[in-house]
């Protein structure tokens, strides 16, 4: 079992074995708390920019569906006759300047999650490990009027006017500690100072009922099966019939995610063998089966596309986030406010 899997099963489980490190709560809270209150008192250590900002992350490690979320919002936007930018880290790589992403860029020299978005989207997108700085070279190279970052809601460099913070709806705070003990990049308080809290779901759970925070729910909603190689869809459920036995693979922060979705498809259980594999995982052709039936996450089919497989029966799942109407219409209704207040400075 992997490291990543014995936190996470501590966090969100029963195992409890991280609790060793409860004598350090007191003092990495303060150093959360500290480094939030330095930026509200000092408004000029962050980078306010011209055109509205909004922050799609979380206050927990791991997958929640902030890409989604990502995809739907400049969806959204440009539905609206914006011209929405992105910004991301592009986890895993290593940048020394802010680099543009392409829909046929290299997942190893930007991040697998930027080139999905950039495919996905058709937004202009920038990654770099400073955001505020991946900000100032998207608006200085395109003419994009509002900025949708990828993550990066504890990057206060980055001044911003919306946050949204995405919750998993099974996990949800797992078990409410802060980092290493638990899941917590920030207090679970942090919650109550975004502006939106949304969780990937078709109903509220027990988990998120339990925080008593007004949370929206959107469901994931898959459209077809699409083969690796882009010469091939089918519809999910047809698909589903004719092929009896799955290979399922995922190196996302929540892969049970993945497979529960299936199983929603009519994926039966007996029919399934799974492969999961630490989040961006850097994939080579010896990690996918040589023959039989594979579907994988959007998101790791950018890394597997290059990879020359010879088995021709590999797919993936592209998602869709659908954003309820009340949700969308708060949403807007908060842009444009900020619109005014931009325009009168």
């Amino acid at each position: 079992m992997s490291l990543e899997s014995l936190f996470t099963r501590s966090w969100y489980g029963r195992c409890g074995w991280t609790s060793v490190f409860r004598p350090l709560q007191p003092l990495v809270r303060r150093v959360i708390l500290n480094k939030r209150q330095r930026f509200l008192a000092h408004p000029e250590w962050s980078y306010k920019a011209p055109v509205p900002v909004v922050i799609v992350g979380n206050i927990s490690v791991g997958g929640t569906g902030k890409s989604p979320m990502v995809v739907a919002l400049c969806e959204l936007l440009s539905a609206q006759g914006y011209r929405p930018g992105i910004v991301s880290r592009g986890h895993g790589v290593t940048l020394k300047v802010p680099t543009r992403v392409y829909p046929d860029s290299s997942a190893q020299a930007v991040g697998d999650e930027p080139v999905m978005l950039a495919r996905r989207t058709a937004c202009p997108m920038v990654v770099f490990s400073k955001r505020d700085e991946a900000v100032k070279h998207l608006l200085a190279t395109t003419d994009v009027n509002i900025i949708v970052s990828d993550d990066g809601m504890q990057h206060y460099q980055l001044d911003r006017d919306i946050e949204i913070a995405m919750l998993d709806a099974k996990r949800g705070v797992g078990n409410g500690h802060l980092l290493p003990v638990g899941p917590l990049r920030e207090p679970i308080d942090r919650l109550k100072d975004v502006d939106f809290i949304v969780s990937v779901a078709d109903n509220m759970t027990n988990a998120l009922d339990q925080l008593n925070l007004p949370i929206t729910v959107a469901p994931l909603v898959p459209s077809m099966l699409l083969s690796l190689d882009g010469t091939k869809r089918v519809d999910c459920l047809g698909a589903f019939v004719d092929q009896a036995k799955w290979h399922i693979m995922a190196g996302i922060g929540n892969p049970e995610r993945f497979i529960e979705t299936l199983e929603r498809l009519g994926l039966q259980k007996e029919n399934i063998t799974h492969q999961w594999f630490a989040d961006h995982h850097v994939f080579d052709v010896n990690d996918i089966p040589s023959d039989g039936a594979v579907i994988m996450t959007e998101k790791d089919a950018v890394k597997c596309q290059s990879l020359g497989l010879e088995n021709s029966n590999v797919w993936y799942l592209p998602v869709s986030l659908v954003l309820p109407e009340h949700f969308k219409q708060r949403f807007l209704e908060k842009l444009n406010l900020i619109k005014l207040d931009h325009s009168h400075e």
